[in-house]
């Protein structure tokens, strides 16, 4: 018996420093969560209890969160019969509460004529031909407490003494309702034993439009409380309001407290690229997490691509917490222009009247180099004539750009030559003094020759393909070819394919 009258007493000093049995709902608003960016966590708190407040100031049972931080909830249960205001509806009329406005038991359009006047009834019309006729908040036919507020600033408009119980959460609420539109409302302050309790409240500026104070107070070691309400508002036009519902009561508490992070992932395609195809760049993606797994939308996953086609690339990250971020990089690959010129001709005698004919494609500028000192630069397509007077080898070069400056480039190679020469002496003495020991013929622009001797009866001696061998002055079978008078017939093409026919005689003389 004396170990239940100990639970008894433990657990009742718990119910009153917490005021919570232990029954009410459970508030927990889930563990800490990582959230992507752009996502909202819907936060809320169970029904069953009569106020909510929330770390964002918001009073609703459930929140939506759209940034980091620390979220608390304070969920509040009121004791349901255990009003502490006496009156507090003003159905019993003036009494239960003290004032310094004055009481004015009267109506009349001027009753509430002057500031610092009111009176308890069902409409504020009934006392100010100004104000509205505005309902009670509880049953919109019961009474309420009217005021044509004061120009005195810190006048009590309403205080009443309560008995409370040490070490005992409570609440002071009470509904305020402007009776006439304003841009002056009432300025109001709430006070327990002289101190302050919540922030400056004003009710709406909208006629007969019914706000709510409420704030939460811990009677320490006090057995008393002396509640009131100050009006702050010196402005005497429109700063007149109507009271209902004044309330104080134990409340209970519960509450919780979530951490929510988002994640800082972040990626970047590169900067928007536009080169020629002939050259190209590569974007280069990057993330600020080292493990987040990268993909391109052409499938590949490494963070440097090369484009191959113009258009949009998008990366996206994946961070390790799983969140999913993208962008996108724009680009553009120009073709390059097709150069292509002809010549005519490209191989031919000093001095050379060459003709170039363009042949390009999609160029805007030409730039020519002749090999020759000579340089031009055109937009003609027509044909391009250059002459070569020294002999050479040319290269030829022309390079074409476009309108997006890609460029292309060809060359020909252009051969300047002396005139076709084929000439011989008609003398040569082969006896290896090493002077005009060989018959050969002193050629220029000869590609191909065709050399046969022959005797006076016409009886060949020797056959020469070999333009750069000559006559030996012996005969097929390697024996020397006696004295006397021989005859040639060759035939010849030179560098041009030009053919050539001749005959003569040779005299061999040892």
């Amino acid at each position: 018996m004396k170990l239940l009258l100990l639970l008894h007493v433990i657990f009742s000093v718990f119910y009153i420093n917490s005021q919570c049995s232990g029954n009410e709902p459970l508030v927990d608003l889930g563990n800490d969560t990582i959230l992507c960016q752009g996502q909202t966590l819907a936060l809320s708190a169970p029904t069953g209890y009569d106020l909510y407040s929330w770390s964002t100031n918001a009073t609703t049972q459930s929140i939506d969160i759209n940034s980091p931080g620390v979220y608390f909830v304070h969920a509040t249960i009121l004791a349901g019969n255990s009003e502490l205001v006496v009156n507090g509806d003003f159905e019993a009329g003036n009494t239960g509460f003290s004032s310094n406005y004055t009481y004015v038991s009267t109506t009349g359009p001027t009753a509430l004529w002057d500031p610092g006047y009111y009176a308890i009834g069902t409409s504020p019309n009934n006392y100010h031909s100004n104000f509205y006729n505005c309902a009670d908040h509880t049953t919109s036919t019961g009474k309420m407490y009217i005021a044509n507020g004061a120009d005195i600033p810190n006048t009590t408009i309403w205080s009443q003494t309560i008995t409370v119980t040490p070490n005992t959460n409570y609440n002071f609420s009470a509904w305020v309702s402007s009776v006439e539109n304003t841009s002056a409302p009432a300025i109001l302050q709430f006070f327990v034993n002289g101190i302050q309790i919540g922030n400056v409240f004003s009710p709406s500026s909208t006629g007969c439009t019914w706000s709510q104070f409420y704030n939460l107070w811990n009677s320490t070691s006090s057995t008393s409380a002396v509640i009131s309400i100050k009006n702050q508002n010196t402005t005497s036009a429109g700063n007149d309001f109507a009271l209902d519902d004044i309330s104080f009561k134990p409340y209970c508490v519960n509450s919780d407290t979530i951490t929510v992070i988002y994640d800082t992932l972040s990626v970047d395609a590169g900067p928007d690229l536009t080169f020629c195809d002939y050259e190209p760049l590569q974007l280069v993606g990057s993330t600020n997490y080292p493990m987040a797994t990268l993909s391109w939308n052409t499938l590949e996953t490494t963070s440097i691509i090369t484009p191959t086609v113009s258009g949009q690339y998008t990366i996206t990250a994946i961070s390790p917490n799983g969140c999913q971020k993208s962008d996108a990089a724009q680009v553009q690959i120009n073709q390059s222009p097709t150069a292509q010129f002809s010549a005519s001709p490209q191989t031919g005698i000093v001095p050379l009247s060459v003709n170039f004919t363009n042949e390009s494609q999609g160029g805007i500028i030409y730039y020519w180099d002749f090999a020759n000192s000579n340089l031009d630069t055109t937009i003609d397509l027509s044909n391009v004539n250059t002459i070569y007077t020294n002999l050479g080898d040319y290269n030829v070069e022309l390079i074409v750009v476009d309108i997006n400056g890609c460029q292309d480039t060809s060359k020909v190679l252009i051969i300047a030559i002396d005139p076709v020469a084929l000439e011989t002496a008609n003398v040569f003495t082969p006896n290896n003094d090493g002077v005009n020991d060989v018959y050969q013929f002193n050629m220029v622009n000869i590609k191909t020759i065709s050399l046969t001797i022959v005797n006076r009866w016409g009886g060949v001696i020797k056959e020469i393909t070999d333009p750069n061998i000559g006559w030996d002055g012996k005969n097929s079978a390697g024996n020397n070819a006696s004295d006397g008078v021989y005859f040639y017939i060759f035939e010849a093409k030179s560098i041009q394919e030009e053919s050539f026919k001749g005959h003569g005689f040779i005299h061999l003389v040892r």
